[in-house]
């Protein structure tokens, strides 16, 4: 895929609907604190773009589990298969109540019926339409998603009760910008360093190999962060607005969506609906469905893809032939969207944190151990086979203590702080409790298990030795293989430039909706940058085609000529 694709996929798979929902509503009780979530990612970034974009691609391999094999063994594959696989379809769950909360917020309806409705559409799409469905449908949903979130905030600015961006300022909650206020200094950079960590090892260990292994080349893989970086950097400048307003519009949350177990989760939806013109809020609610389908979707395709390639091809039937397994990759992902909407019915039903800190507990109590040993495990290679798996081990041993043995009062004590911890603080704490332990036990494990590395087999340590070859070896492109890539990108070009057009005048049509000049405006700016993103597509896509035509005019004329000279 064309690295731009790739770049906007990975940029709009990391926000979905939780951003408009757990996160803003972090945003509207405890500050704006949570920028720093988004803003820790650019030193995961960073690095990645400097070391681990390259190896990713340089792994070679069809799904990421397969890399996990090559690094370590079988065992360790298929015991990886069977945890991260339904951690994987959890978090999609996760992801699926995200938007639930979105639509049952705008619609005032009932959780349950919406998340099995939602759950049944993203299903369906991911079974019809594969990979390259959740590649288009990313890169016309982030237009979407940008221009309206940018309408909306230009519009909440505008309310007479808030009074531009200075008046934002000055009216909203001191510990809107005030992070202390609210819990302890020590607290706050505590947390924030335990953001960093997680990005870190959340972008860098070999599971996110996902969307590099789409890349022609390690320039592509290199090139393709640069979108999520500015979109980390530009981005939650704007979506975070709206929630801060909703702190001056809508200061009681509760009364207006009573609903819902956490109402603050409902503060972005509750200004799109004081402040858009008729018919923007569904386009902006067709936005959010499409962003938690990008999230939703590649839980489905990884899990499928792990599913497939990590066990019934190696264990059930290795001779299984290409279209066969595309057959059963589509009815995993059928069984699999059952597991992931049953998920977040029932998570819904249990859940009493708000959606911001239960993703993030989960994320460092269940994820984190399983990260230690893929990440450090991509740069060093003197530890044995069962490294990982004994990493793994150690790091859920510690997190099971942490989170069942944790007494805040106990903390309070040990950190001699006189003043008890509040519950924002002690969930904070926990996290980085949590995350300490992950990674500092789990590391020193790691690394001790090296002493054993010269009593593995021969025949693991020429396998190691080959797959670090690999990663030493740059990926280019052929001129063969180059041609092959120039007709693909032809197609990616007129495809996903024809989804644009096609979109951008359905959505200029929406001018015609009786509105304000102002109201008719919005739909004219994001229909307009559709349609401009489609014509400079179809146009790329038309200029391919000519230079692949002139290139075989071209050969067709050498070859001529080099059969008139033989004669």
């Amino acid at each position: 895929m064309p690295w731009w694709i790739t770049g906007v996929s990975a940029w709009i798979a990391g926000f979905s609907a939780w951003t408009f929902t757990g996160a803003a509503g972090k945003v509207y009780s405890s500050g704006t604190l949570v920028i720093a979530l988004y803003y820790s990612s650019l030193i995961a970034y960073g690095f990645a773009y400097c070391y681990t974009s390259k190896r990713f691609r340089r792994l070679r391999v069809v799904s990421w589990m397969e890399g996990v094999r090559a690094r370590f063994n079988s065992p360790t594959e298929q015991t990886y298969t069977w945890i991260k696989l339904p951690l994987t379809l959890f978090f999609s769950g996760l992801s699926l109540n995200a938007i639930g909360v979105f639509v049952s917020s705008v619609f005032h309806v009932n959780i349950t019926p919406v998340l099995i409705i939602l759950g049944f559409a993203v299903t369906l799409v991911a079974v019809t339409g594969g990979s390259f469905a959740v590649l288009a449908s990313d890169f016309v949903q982030a237009f979407l998603v940008v221009t309206i979130t940018i309408i909306v905030t230009f519009l909440a600015l505008r309310e007479p009760a808030v009074g531009g961006l200075p008046g934002l300022i000055h009216k909203v909650p001191s510990y809107e910008f005030n992070w202390t206020e609210l819990v302890r200094p020590q607290v706050v950079w505590t947390w924030i360093a335990v953001m960093i960590w997680t990005q870190f090892w959340t972008m860098n260990n070999m599971e996110s190999a996902t969307m590099y292994l789409m890349a022609k080349s390690d320039r592509d893989a290199r090139r393709m962060l640069l979108i999520p970086i500015v979109g980390t950097i530009i981005g939650p400048l704007i979506w975070f607005i709206p929630p801060m307003v909703a702190t001056i519009t809508h200061p009681h949350l509760g009364l207006q969506f009573p609903n819902l177990k956490n109402p603050q989760e409902a503060a972005f939806v509750a200004v799109c609906m004081d402040v858009m013109p008729k018919g923007l809020l569904g386009l902006l609610l067709c936005a959010m469905l499409g962003a938690t389908i990008t999230s939703m979707d590649a839980g489905l395709n990884k899990g499928a893809g792990v599913f497939v390639r990590s066990f019934y091809l190696p264990i059930i039937d290795p001779k299984c032939s290409e279209k066969r397994l595309l057959v059963v990759s589509k009815i995993c992902s059928l069984i699999f969207g059952v597991i992931i909407v049953s998920a977040a019915v029932e998570l819904n039903r249990l859940r009493t944190l708000e959606l911001f800190d239960l993703t993030n507990q989960l994320a460092t109590s269940l994820a984190a151990p399983l990260a230690v040993p893929l990440l450090w495990g991509l740069f060093y290679k003197r530890t044995p086979p069962w490294s990982a798996l004994s990493t793994v081990a150690v790091g859920f041993a510690f997190s099971w203590f942490v989170n069942s043995h944790a007494d805040p009062v106990a903390l309070q004590h040990f950190l001699g702080w006189a003043k008890p911890l509040s519950k924002d603080e002690a969930t904070d704490m926990l996290l980085a409790e949590t995350a300490g332990c992950t990674l500092v036990f789990g590391t020193l494990w790691f690394f001790f298990t090296s002493l054993f590395y010269d009593k593995s087999s021969a025949e693991y340590k020429e396998r190691v030795e080959e797959l670090f070859t690999r990663l030493a070896t740059p990926i280019g492109m052929s001129e063969q293989r180059a041609n092959v890539v120039a007709q693909q990108d032809e197609t990616v070009y007129r495809l996903i430039g024809s989804l644009c057009l096609a979109f951008g005048v359905f959505i200029l049509f929406l001018t015609l909706i009786p509105n304000e000049f102002l109201g008719r405006m919005c739909f004219v700016f994001c229909g307009g940058s559709l349609l401009v993103a489609g014509l400079i597509l179809t146009r790329l896509s038309r200029k391919v085609r000519d230079e692949e035509l002139l290139l075989n005019e071209v050969a067709e004329v050498e070859e001529s000529g080099a059969t008139q000279v033989a004669l």
